[in-house]
């Protein structure tokens, strides 16, 4: 099996090769390991800080989240009180006494007006405000009424004992609506306000509500004009277990927001508040920033009310992209921590769900806050190995720079003698003269030009022998008449010396070279089958030598003029020759013998022919024997 031929290569690259193979690759290879070795040190070191920081912080945001909800459920819860407190107190009035007195002063103040409804004026005596719509089928239980007022004192008194309280109030079953502070409904609410279609009122009373507990409310407009705000509604009852009305307690949206604003989470977090269903009922600026949630308008206190308008949830869990994946669990389990991506940054997201009531607290803190520090611990390992890798990268350029330049001289130390070596080999070749080599500082390649100059020196010698000797068969050639031909084999090109010319009695200045078919134009007819079998004698045997004889003539002006229309130059080189084999050879030249025999029979009378011998044999053949190139003379014998 022969060996694969590796492809050759510069020496500039095969000492590049050998340096970089012996010297760069190991230190490389060193260098590399060392560096991984140090990068994955600082990877684990620094995965195991995040780690150790994300369960820290985990934790911290845990507890931060249930000391929060706890702060948030522990108010709720005592609002709450104050509701049930409040629906007891309104009880006890509701089914006081109907002779109970009642003050001047609160009768002095409550009237009727021309749109029926049964209405209290505002005093400076920091009293609640009453409002007895005018509803069909209803009819106003005014002495009721007038002992409702009682109520403002306690109304006053639940208002006052926690920040968060907005106003207070107690609708009865009848629509009759006790309210505190003073507002003037019957300015904001319609003659015919129905309490009964509020949501206030309908999901505390019994047929929402059997178990008497206390609600809160959707966030909902308040018909008296104090914006969005959730309600605590206790229901009561008489003893005998009639409904009577709801007592309430209002805080409103802005409240929530800022007692949801004002807790205090680790790294500047914020959080939001959730009904049970996943509707958002506090969203902080904040949150609506980063979540691109519209802000809610705020209604206009002018406008008069007729039905309940719940305010629309800014933020539902189930359908927002960054928590759709995310809700099922947030709604279901009690706590928990999660992660999240907005727009592309991760958070942490931690919940915890309000006892009581089922709402759910939830923070989002963007977790390149929380892991700051260890990022920034990471940052500086991470720029230790930078610097590392760029002081290696700048030494391994410094180093290429070096070994390029190093590669370079030693090429050229070789190089530049083999390269004037081989010119001076291509010169010796082309048979020009050459100078002496100098000395390389190289042992071999003096070596080399030694040997170099000593065989041109024998090439010279040589050459001058060839050429004495081809002057001297030149000079017997001209001497003795005789002519040399060649004929390229494939080509069917047959190449004439000018003794020929002058053997037939021409001018002289007829080509040197034509096709075989015009050489065959010149030939007596009647020698021309001879002449093939000759040619194809010479041809099919391997080196032997053939004679023949054959009449021949001197081209005429009409056998020139046909060598040129075929192609031939004035040098004997065609400009496009096809190949032919002897096949198509004879048929082609049987043809124009044919065709011309009459033509030659007829200028026999007046063509000069002169008798040839021509002898010859094959020179030259190829890798697979066939020959390419024969050679002989032609001889005059009369």
């Amino acid at each position: 099996m022969s060996e694969s031929k590796q492809p050759a290569v510069t020496i500039k690259k095969w000492v590049w090769r050998a340096l970089f193979t012996s010297t760069m690759i190991p230190l490389l290879l060193v260098e590399t390991a060392l560096v991984a070795v140090y990068f994955v040190s600082n990877d684990e070191i620094r995965d195991a800080n995040l780690n150790y920081l994300q369960s820290q912080s985990s934790s911290e945001l845990n507890l931060a989240m249930l000391r929060e909800a706890k702060s948030l459920s522990q108010q709720l819860e005592h609002v709450q009180n104050l509701s049930r407190g409040l629906g007891a107190q309104a009880g006890e009035l509701a089914m006081g006494d109907a002779g109970t007195g009642v003050a001047a002063r609160e009768v002095a103040r409550h009237a009727s007006l021309p749109s029926g409804v049964w209405a209290s004026q505002q005093t400076a005596d920091n009293q609640g405000s009453g409002f007895y719509p005018a509803l069909p089928g209803l009819e106003q239980d005014i002495p009721m009424a007038l002992r409702m007022t009682a109520v403002d004192p306690i109304m006053r008194s639940v208002v006052s004992s926690h920040s968060a309280v907005v106003q207070s109030f107690v609708t009865m079953a009848d629509c009759y609506v006790r309210l505190f502070p003073y507002v003037d409904l019957a300015s904001l609410v319609p003659a015919d306000h129905d309490c009964r279609d509020f949501s206030f009122f309908y999901l505390a009373a019994p047929e929402a509500n059997p178990s008497r507990n206390t609600i809160w409310t959707d966030i909902y407009e308040d018909p008296a004009g104090n914006g969005w705000m959730t309600s605590a509604v206790s229901p009561f009852h008489s003893e005998q277990g009639e409904f009577l009305g709801v007592a309430g307690v209002d805080m409103t949206l802005d409240v929530i927001v800022n007692q949801v604003l004002a807790m205090e989470l680790p790294w500047q977090g914020f959080a939001m508040l959730f009904d049970a269903e996943g509707r958002s009922l506090a969203v902080p600026r904040a949150g609506e920033q980063l979540l691109s949630l519209l802000p809610l308008e705020i209604p206009d206190a002018n406008d008069l009310q007729e039905e309940d308008v719940i305010r629309p949830a800014q933020l539902e869990l189930k359908g927002h992209d960054v928590f759709k994946r995310l809700a099922p669990r947030i709604l279901e389990q009690r706590r928990g921590l999660e992660s999240v991506n907005v727009a592309g940054a991760p958070y942490k997201v931690a919940w915890e769900r309000l006892p009581g009531h089922g709402w759910i607290m939830l923070s989002m803190v963007e977790e390149s806050a929380v892991f700051f520090r260890t990022a920034e611990i990471g940052r500086n390992f991470q720029l230790v190995g930078m610097a590392l890798v760029g002081g290696l990268i700048l030494f391994y350029f410094t180093f290429f720079i070096l070994m390029s330049w190093r590669t370079h001289h030693i090429s050229r130390r070789l190089s530049v003698p083999l390269a004037e070596l081989r010119e001076r080999l291509h010169r010796i070749g082309m048979g020009a003269e050459v100078e002496s080599a100098g000395g390389s500082g190289i042992v071999e390649l003096d070596d080399a030009n030694a040997t170099a100059e000593e065989m041109y020196q024998r090439l010279r010698q040589t050459q001058k022998e060839l050429q004495s000797s081809e002057r001297r068969l030149l000079d017997s050639l001209e001497a003795s008449g005789d002519s040399l031909w060649e004929m390229d084999i494939p080509e069917r090109i047959v190449q004439i010396h000018p003794n020929l010319w002058k053997m037939l009695g021409a001018s002289g200045h007829e080509p040197l070279a034509m096709r075989e078919m015009d050489f065959d134009r010149l030939i007596h007819p009647e020698d021309l089958e001879q002449v093939h079998a000759l040619r194809h004698k010479i041809i099919t045997t391997y080196g032997e030598s053939c004679e023949c004889q054959y009449r021949m003539r001197a081209p005429q002006e009409e056998d020139l003029q046909q060598i040129e229309a075929m192609g031939m130059n004035e040098a004997g080189m065609a400009d496009a020759t096809g190949k032919a084999g002897d096949k198509l050879l004879q048929q082609r030249g049987l043809s124009a013998d044919d065709d011309g025999e009459h033509e030659d029979g007829e200028r026999a009378s007046g063509t000069r022919w002169v008798l040839l011998s021509s002898r010859g044999r094959v020179v030259s053949w190829d890798a697979e024997g066939n020959a390419l190139k024969a050679a002989g003379m032609h001889i005059r014998i009369r």
